[in-house]
């Protein structure tokens, strides 16, 4: 009896050895799937960036919130004698065209002047004779002007988002006729645009 029982009390420790060793293998492949698994926080970031580069581009606002109207035209030498002539602007009995739009209030009152678009700030300058100069590059061979700007609320530098409001209009001794009005002037690639012709576009889609 006692030669067949260490036999089997052999047997039954190596089945034992065996399978502790099974379930530690088994245990560290768990903890090695459980490691991998870990990095989940870097595709969301990734998934963040995406959205952020996918965002739709900004489409033109007018220069105000308010309801302005033009009083003077932006200069087309395609258009028709009598919408050119409402494009002109005398000074001193001489007519100059106007290379974008003024708008005004029909009160004849101020109103806040906003950024169309978003973009950095490169010119900020006082000018009596054309009014207080503004310049703002959006990128893409895109640059606006604003003169007879008051109140001015944005220096060289200064990022400006789109609808950000940047002074309030004001008056020139170029345009007196106008009253308190801004002069607006859009720029792509060094050519003029009118800017009544943009609103509610995105830049690829102007001609």
């Amino acid at each position: 009896m006692k030669k067949r029982a260490l036999p089997a009390i052999y047997l039954a420790c190596a089945i034992l050895l065996i399978s502790s060793l099974m379930m530690y293998q088994v245990m560290d492949r768990d903890e090695d799937k459980t490691a991998v698994s870990d990095p989940a926080p870097a595709s969301n970031e990734f998934d963040d960036s995406t959205i952020s580069v996918n965002a739709n581009p900004e489409q033109m606002s007018k220069p105000a919130e308010a309801e302005v109207i033009v009083k003077t035209s932006f200069y087309d030498e395609k258009a028709a004698t009598a919408e050119q002539q409402k494009a002109l602007v005398v000074y001193n009995d001489t007519y100059y065209e106007s290379a974008g739009v003024d708008y005004v209030l029909e009160s004849g009152k101020t109103f806040s002047i906003t950024a169309p678009l978003s973009g950095t700030v490169i010119d900020v300058r006082e000018d009596a004779f054309l009014g207080n100069h503004i310049e703002i590059d959006h990128g893409n061979n895109v640059v606006t002007t604003f003169q007879s700007v008051a109140d001015i609320q944005v220096k060289k530098g200064d990022k400006v988002s789109q609808g950000e409001k940047i002074g309030e209009a004001g008056r020139s001794l170029m345009n007196e006729s106008a009253g308190v009005h801004v002069h607006f002037e859009v720029e792509k690639d060094g050519k003029m645009l009118d800017p009544n012709s943009l609103y509610g576009k995105t830049v690829s889609e102007w001609k």
